[in-house]
């Protein structure tokens, strides 16, 4: 019983375990989804609302009095533009063109009086207020100093068209903001235990490509297909050499109408941490389950043996009785239930009667065993009888067909398997219908019976001779070739036509002998020309012994 409630346990268990932790998992997958989603929309926000405030900061100040009317080159613009760096730490130059593209100030002087008019930057910042991708400035990375060893220095442009009070163009307000900007929103969207939780963001352009972190500090991947990302949020997906990852997306909103940034947060986590997790808990789950059944199986131990003992008690007078102990008995067991005490005494009944039958049966059996005994004797010699007259002829008493097919097989098998050869001798009494139809047939029979005793006594014990027809005899000469065949037959030819049969007188045989061949392929070819070689003797005139050979044939 407590292996069964065990087996049942487990098979209750077992698919409640899987389905609870199918169901943790996904609910955790989802969870950890929607946590990661949340995070690339958190982030993609953040940078949103920074770029628009990096481009409202840029194109309030373009409207400002002081660079609508002082002079582009005066010291009330250069104050201006330097308050404005000082702002906004990631600000790494600022500066003020005319409408030809000549910078006339800008921040610590850099690049002043140099042209501008190829920038994409001025060409678009001379019409709308403008946001450009991140690039390098390699003019400006020769003149600032490199914060971050080894690593390019990309910028962000930020302008606006500076518009004088007749409403013509004075110029164009730009600045351009360090890529390290971007470090610092995300870091702020990052949560603190990303370390050991292996979540990460990127930054992802239009080109798919991943624009932060820098490419030196990026993952091996350094673009992100579109495939993948108009896939990500759906389970677990391949992500280059870098393995496989639960991958979130979110687009950054363009901070003016007329930019095309195309900017998406990605934030990615490891399938290997996530289902790190999901083990430990179904871990868990599983200790649970396996306690829960061990607690189960102890209880069905102990329900069962408070019922199984008395009937162990029982079973076991049951086991000696069945043993032959005749002095064992069914005691009613202690404490037990009325039911098991009603149980126990119809055993004893039940017993009681079963030992009487079975000194009944005993000396039953004991008749009965002797009886068998003497019909089983007598049963035995009925068969061997039945067996002989099986293979018998009634009339010789020689063995008949079935014997002489049986003794060509047998001797065949023999040959095969490298015993000598034997021959054999096929034999007609001659004129054999003529003694019937003048004498009749019991002399008839008298005839094959007496000619059956000659052939038998000229032949030796280890051959075989058998009646195979009315008339007709086979002898089957083991280890006799051609030759002593052909003096055995014309010995028992002689033997017969000398042997005077009364009331016929003279009686004569004809034979034809014929020696197994290595190329037969069954007993019954020599059989044949055994039959062949007879025929010819019965053609040739009767009375003769013809030997098998080609002449023979034709």
């Amino acid at each position: 019983m407590a292996i069964l409630f065990g087996v049942l346990s487990i098979l209750v268990g077992a698919p409640t375990y899987l389905f609870i932790s199918y169901i943790q998992k996904e609910q955790i997958l989802d969870e950890q989804r929607a946590i990661l989603q949340n995070m690339a929309d958190s982030a993609a926000t953040v940078i949103a609302e920074n770029l628009v405030q990096r481009r409202r900061e840029i194109e309030l100040l373009a409207q400002s009095d002081t660079f609508r009317t002082a002079p582009l080159d005066g010291k009330a613009v250069r104050i201006a533009l330097e308050r404005l760096k000082k702002s906004y730490p990631h600000y790494s130059w600022i500066g003020l063109t005319d409408p030809e593209g000549i910078v006339r100030s800008a921040t610590s002087n850099h690049l002043v009086g140099q042209s501008a008019a190829a920038r994409p930057w001025f060409q678009k910042g001379r019409f709308n207020v403008f946001m450009g991708d991140v690039h390098e400035a390699l003019l400006l990375t020769k003149l600032l100093p490199r914060t971050e060893p080894g690593q390019p220095m990309r910028f962000i442009d930020f302008a606006s068209p500076v518009i004088s009070e007749d409403g013509r163009l004075r110029g164009v307000l730009a600045a351009h903001a360090h890529w390290r900007w971007a470090g610092t929103v995300l870091k702020a969207a990052t949560p603190r235990d990303a370390d050991q939780t292996g979540i990460q963001l990127f930054i992802v352009n239009e080109q798919d490509r991943i624009i932060y972190p820098e490419q030196d500090a990026a993952p091996q991947s350094t673009t992100v297909s579109e495939d993948l990302l108009s896939r990500h949020g759906r389970n677990f997906l391949d992500w280059g050499r870098d393995g496989r990852f639960l991958i979130t997306a979110s687009a950054v909103a363009e901070p003016t109408e007329l930019s095309t940034l195309n900017w998406r947060v990605v934030v990615r986590q490891p399938e290997s941490i996530l289902l790190a997790n999901v083990a430990r808990l179904q871990r868990a789950i599983l200790l649970i389950s396996i306690l829960g059944v061990i607690v189960f199986i102890l209880l069905a131990w102990q329900a069962a043996s408070l019922i199984s003992r008395p009937i162990e008690r029982l079973t076991d007078s049951a086991r000696r009785i069945r043993q032959g102990d005749e002095h064992a008995r069914f005691g009613a067991p202690p404490a037990s239930s009325r039911e098991l005490q009603e149980l126990s005494k119809a055993l004893e009944s039940m017993s009681n009667t079963l030992l009487e039958q079975k000194h009944a049966l005993e000396t039953s059996n004991q008749q009965l065993e002797i009886k068998v005994a003497h019909r089983t004797r007598e049963l035995h010699r009925l068969n061997r009888e039945l067996e002989s007259l099986a293979r018998t002829d009634a009339l010789t008493g020689t063995p008949n067909r079935m014997a002489a097919n049986e003794a060509l097989l047998r001797e065949f098998a023999r040959f095969k398997r490298g015993h000598p050869p034997y021959s054999v001798l096929m034999m007609d009494i001659d004129y054999f219908k003529r003694i019937n139809d003048t004498y009749g047939h019991a002399t008839g029979d008298d005839i094959l019976r007496s000619v059956a005793s000659v052939i038998r006594d000229g032949i030796r014990a280890t051959d075989f001779f058998g009646r195979v027809g009315g008339e007709e005899f086979m002898a089957l000469l083991l280890a006799t070739d051609q030759i002593q065949a052909e003096s055995v037959a014309e010995k028992i030819r002689s033997i017969v036509e000398s042997t005077g049969l009364e009331p016929v007188g003279k009686v004569t045989i004809s034979i034809g002998a014929c020696i197994v061949q290595t190329s037969d392929r069954n007993p019954d070819d020599a059989l044949k020309r055994a039959d062949q070689a007879l025929y010819r003797a019965k053609a040739a005139g009767r009375n003769r012994v013809v030997v098998f050979n080609e002449s023979t044939r034709s």
